[in-house]
């Protein structure tokens, strides 16, 4: 840790590589130093965040006190979390932000309760808001919560202490994989385009959407016998961007089952010259929702199939390596999870399976008889 040299604050070096700066700003109510604390990616930048801190204190900016409203407080930490977070991330904040100050809007912090919090939960479930949009503004209410605390603008955290929302049973959605049936029909009727032969890819591969519109004719082999997944699109205030995979291990080169080469190779063949999926805005990067619009159009056209999201494909996916004996860890590796937990959830047992899992006690029972 580095003193400022004018005696300011201390720095240091973070592990994600950002610098954070700390400075003592007066004292607390209870006599105790008030420190404050901002982080950036270059310790120029930090040094740049703790001036405008005191010029917003001197030159009649925002006073950060314990009276601060919710909104400023929540406007002051969106700003400064920019650096921790990829900018598809910290693009997306913004929704979620938007609705937390709709309600708190000019609360003060420090009067803001977990009993508050938790009609806050109420209420968004009770407008019908997914179980990802729930968790996301409760995530979001803890941050903004801790930050606050750092800073000495409440002595504790409310949204930690708060309820976790209970979804309605007939809110919760349940993310399913195709059956067999379902699976024979789309091989059957899926057309003979782009989105046909991506469709069955993605089902044979455990691709995700964004790793699939990143793809280029140099990703799959020649003879499609491999996908080499190492960028993904993300969408950044609703315009794509290219970047990285979702995680480390989401770089990763997919083996593809003999029976869905055939589909590989005729995206090599037919896709775009700078990406598969090729669009003609400038930056030539096809866009999430429009994908997920074409698809659900096709999918309407196939008889015997559920309108299943695309994401789905990739539940398949595991679904179909499970049910085939391939273990766990395996079938992570091939999806690019971090950990199996998460594997797990993706997979969905059919009947058939557990059918014939219980059905080897018949032999047993035959056999303890002898």
């Amino acid at each position: 840790m580095a003193k400022n040299s004018n005696g300011q604050g201390s720095f240091r070096r973070l592990p994600s590589g950002n610098w954070s700066v700390t400075c003592m700003d007066g004292y607390r109510d209870d006599g105790k130093k008030n420190m404050v604390s901002f982080t950036a990616p270059t310790k120029a930048e930090a040094r740049i965040k703790l001036q405008q801190y005191f010029d917003s204190k001197t030159k009649g900016g925002v006073t950060i006190s314990k009276k601060m409203p919710f909104s400023d407080w929540a406007d002051a930490w969106y700003a400064d979390y920019c650096s921790e977070v990829q900018p598809s991330t910290y693009g997306n904040y913004k929704y979620t932000l938007r609705h937390l100050k709709e309600y708190f809007t000019d609360t003060p912090m420090d009067e803001i309760l977990p009993i508050h919090i938790n009609r806050f939960l109420d209420s968004i479930v009770a407008s019908g808001y997914s179980k990802s949009q729930i968790s996301k503004c409760r995530a979001m209410l803890i941050q903004i919560f801790e930050s606050a605390k750092v800073n000495n603008l409440t002595h504790s955290n409310p949204a930690r202490d708060a309820k976790r929302a209970k979804m309605p049973a007939e809110a919760v959605q349940i993310k399913d994989a195709f059956n067999a049936l379902e699976i024979s029909a789309l091989k059957e009727h899926c057309p003979d385009n782009l989105m046909g032969h991506s469709v069955l890819l993605m089902i044979g591969c455990g691709l995700r959407v964004q790793e699939l519109l990143a793809l280029q004719v140099k990703d799959i082999a020649k003879d499609g016998s491999t996908v080499d997944v190492s960028k993904a699109i993300k969408m950044v205030d609703g315009s794509p961007t290219l970047g990285k995979p979702k995680s480390a291990r989401s770089k990763r080169i997919i083996p593809v089952p003999a029976d869905y080469r055939a589909h590989a190779i005729y995206l090599r063949n037919h896709g775009g010259k700078a990406f598969l999926w090729c669009s003609t805005r400038d930056s030539l990067l096809y866009s999430v929702g429009t994908f997920r619009k074409k698809y659900y159009r096709m999918m309407q056209e196939i008889p015997g199939v559920r309108l299943l999201s695309p994401h789905c494909c990739r539940h398949t996916y595991s679904t179909q390596l499970q049910a085939n004996g391939v273990p766990m860890d395996i079938i992570a590796r091939l999806m690019g999870h971090e950990n199996i937990t998460t594997t797990d959830g993706y997979t969905h047992t059919q009947l058939q399976t557990l059918a014939d899992a219980v059905s080897h006690l018949n032999h047993a029972d035959k056999a303890v008889g002898a």
